[in-house]
């Protein structure tokens, strides 16, 4: 169909908008949209097995005419949505653009699967392979220039766990344990250009040795690294060659004029953030943490009303392989039978 679009009329143009709506839907809908998108959206064609990006060569059509993949190192097979959070869904791409919508506006599981109409245990295993995939924006997050850093707490948390799999005994609610050990132990970091980091590294109090696996590859050595006056921080700023300024507890600065406004700011967004979902189970903790971040990266660097897309965009070529069985027996980040050493 041609079309001068000089010389259109209203009438004509309503005619357009109405053939590319049609067009566009049956798309949405069609079941290798997906590869196709990420086909496009990814920068080359990797073995999925082997990793190999220079021995890849095309091997016919599924039944669903998706282009399939040999790889010539491992021989194995595959297509362009192996190993992502797409792979063997049956779920439309209109489907996934309008979960993001959801994800965007952080509406919980069951509001959520009643606007997409899907089954809420469907939508929670959508949002867990989200959430694995947007693991790979934390792992690239470089440090520099003035970085704060410092830790917060919060209560361990067993939603979805079965009685008697429980490392305690059942409380009342609202009467979380304040011991210390109780806790997840969650170091967060942010540097003047306003890159953000935020990691599970424990429970209890934070070590050295939690601070080295977790900032050590985050942090080039000469930088400034401001922090409160745990001891930990001054062991590691001296293993790394960094400047270390520290704030007195119940203070505001110190005697140079440094604060720890900006993390303590990002601890605040994150609670704030958390509350929308009612209590998240800390085995999945991590990847709310994630969200939070990447959140708030988009916050910054795209218009609110693209962020649904950016966050689909991103996540639909990362490498996502976790299944329905993983999610359901997901791990602690932490041994809990030792957090709870005193119950038994």
């Amino acid at each position: 169909m041609n079309y001068d679009l000089n010389n259109m009329t209203p009438r004509d143009i309503e005619k357009l908008i109405e053939f590319l709506q049609t067009i566009l839907g049956n798309t949405l809908e069609s079941k290798n949209t997906i590869s196709k998108v990420v086909k496009q959206e990814s920068e080359n064609i990797e073995c999925p097995y082997c990793h190999c990006n220079d021995c890849i060569i095309k091997s016919g059509y599924t039944k669903n005419k998706i282009q399939r993949y040999l790889c010539k190192t491992c021989r194995k097979k595959f297509i362009s949505t192996t190993n992502t959070l797409c792979y063997r869904t049956k779920l439309s791409f209109g489907d996934w653009q309008l979960f993001f919508e959801c994800m965007a506006d952080c509406l919980s599981i069951r509001k959520t699967a009643a606007k997409i109409h899907k089954n809420k245990n469907t939508v929670f295993a959508m949002r867990l392979k989200v959430l694995q995939a947007l693991s790979t924006f934390r792992n690239k997050v470089k440090l520099s220039g003035e970085i704060q850093a410092d830790e917060f707490s919060m209560p361990i948390n067993f939603k979805g766990m079965k009685q008697s799999n429980m490392p305690r005994y059942s409380k009342k609610r609202k009467s979380a344990s304040k011991k210390v050990n109780h806790k997840v132990c969650v170091l967060g970091a942010i540097d003047e250009n306003d890159n953000q980091y935020l990691e599970i590294v424990g429970n209890g109090e934070i070590t050295s040795k939690e601070i080295e696996e977790s900032l050590g590859s985050k942090i080039e050595a000469g930088n400034m690294l401001i922090t409160d006056c745990r001891s930990a921080y001054e062991s590691f700023a001296k293993n790394h060659n960094l400047k270390l300024e520290q704030i007195k507890s119940k203070t505001y600065k110190n005697e140079n004029g440094y604060t720890l406004s900006e993390i303590n700011g990002l601890h605040s967004n994150f609670f704030g953030f958390i509350s929308h979902f009612k209590g998240v189970s800390t085995k999945h903790l991590q990847g709310y943490i994630d969200w939070f971040v990447y959140k708030k990266y988009i916050d910054y660097a795209i218009e609110v009303i693209n962020h649904p897309k950016e966050m689909l965009y991103y996540t639909i070529k990362q490498k996502s392989n976790i299944t329905i069985k993983d999610i359901y027996n997901a791990d602690f980040p932490f041994d809990i039978d030792i957090a709870y050493a005193d119950y038994h």
